[in-house]
């Protein structure tokens, strides 16, 4: 009899988790277990598992993000997770669930659902949150209510063991074997950056702007795209950067694309990706797809592109928070055509050893069997 997973998601996206939690799902389907899955709200996963036949519930189980922390946003949580907790326990039982699978650290419910109804709960944590309140809150009920606990990078341990006491398991996210046809672009004397990345302060939209205006400065013909849509909640963030943008005068510099599952397209029209999170980013998938796309890639040096790009031979790094020198360096590597294929070729290498498909699928398969 094959064992039954319930697995819970913070989003209901194509994103980084989002693809990851696909795999996942794709690899222990394969492997005779029998997977149900909770989601938050409906959106673009909801085709794939309806295409795979898996049983997929929509529920506010009250997602525990750093917003919330007000007195008003508690009390919303608080009475979505308590609610949603009678209908987690009563699915578990119908369902005959063995094991709770939470790909987050931001759910609450299945956890406590867990506990109550006597099954493991595995928390697959891709969060670096940049609060150590929030931190210690979140690490307590992890703490308390999960069998076993898998980090994606060694930035995320790092963060995460001040704050829980259960042990953490370190598996990398595999990258798929996928042909990827590079087409190349269409010689031009502008460099365009690619940023592909949701609408959220930590990603270093701001930053990049900064760094654009230092760019136009040094008269580089240059074009900053940003793909990627605004978080709910977060609107107007994006107001603040079109404002930002308006008043540097660097609105035929820097364009907004919004979502779009298709990167291919844009990775084959750009000359580099442009990563500027200025805050731990655990592991950023778009460094894995630019890599397969052999997009060079420039990126922040914190969190887990640092070991993406093994500390800088696989890209440039540049610094989180000085977006003149940032540019100073990025200035100089950008007309380094040696320097960039190496640094192209040695990245290509280095994620098909440390970051394969096979080493995580046989490292995911032994989590769940033991």
């Amino acid at each position: 009899m094959s064992k039954r997973i319930l697995i819970f998601h913070s989003s209901n996206d194509l994103y980084g988790a989002s693809k990851i939690l696909i795999q996942v799902i794709d690899l222990l389907n394969k492997n005779g277990y029998e997977t149900h899955v909770f989601l938050p709200y409906k959106g673009p996963l909801d085709h794939f598992f309806d295409e795979k036949q898996i049983k997929t519930t929509h529920l506010n189980f009250g997602v525990f993000r750093r917003k919330y922390f007000s007195l008003l946003g508690l009390l919303d949580r608080f009475f979505k997770i308590f609610f949603s907790i009678f209908k987690i326990v009563r699915y578990v039982k119908q369902n005959n669930i063995d094991v709770i699978y939470t790909n987050t650290s931001i759910i609450l419910a299945s956890g406590i659902s867990a506990f109550l109804c006597k099954v493991p709960n595995y928390v697959h944590i891709h969060e670096i949150p940049n609060s150590n309140f929030y931190s210690k809150v979140i690490g307590l009920f992890i703490s308390r209510f999960s069998s076993k606990i898998i980090v994606v990078s060694k930035s995320v341990k790092s963060h995460w063991s001040k704050y829980i006491s259960t042990p953490l398991t370190l598996i990398y996210n595999g990258i798929p074997k996928t042909k990827i046809q590079r087409i190349v672009k269409s010689p031009s004397k502008k460099i365009k950056f690619l940023t592909i990345a949701r609408l959220l302060p930590y990603k270093g939209h701001k930053y990049i702007i900064e760094i654009a205006n230092y760019i136009k400065k040094k008269n580089i013909d240059s074009e900053f795209i940003f793909l990627g849509d605004t978080f709910k909640g977060y609107e107007s963030y994006e107001h603040e950067l079109k404002l930002k943008i308006k008043d540097l005068g660097l609105d035929k510099k820097i364009s907004f694309k919004g979502f779009d599952s298709n990167i291919s397209k844009y990775m084959n029209q750009s000359d580099f990706l442009l990563h500027g999170a200025i805050n731990p980013d655990p592991l950023p998938t778009v460094i894995f797809e630019a890599i397969q796309h052999e997009l060079p890639v420039i990126s922040t040096c914190i969190g887990g592109p640092v070991e993406i790009l093994d500390h800088g031979n696989g890209g440039l790094l540049i610094p989180f928070d000085d977006a003149f020198m940032a540019s100073e360096e990025i200035a100089k590597y950008i007309f380094n055509k040696k320097l960039v294929d190496m640094k192209k070729q040695y990245s290509t290498n280095y994620i098909k050893k440390q970051f394969s498909e096979e080493k995580f699928n046989k490292k995911i398969l032994k989590f769940f069997n033991e």
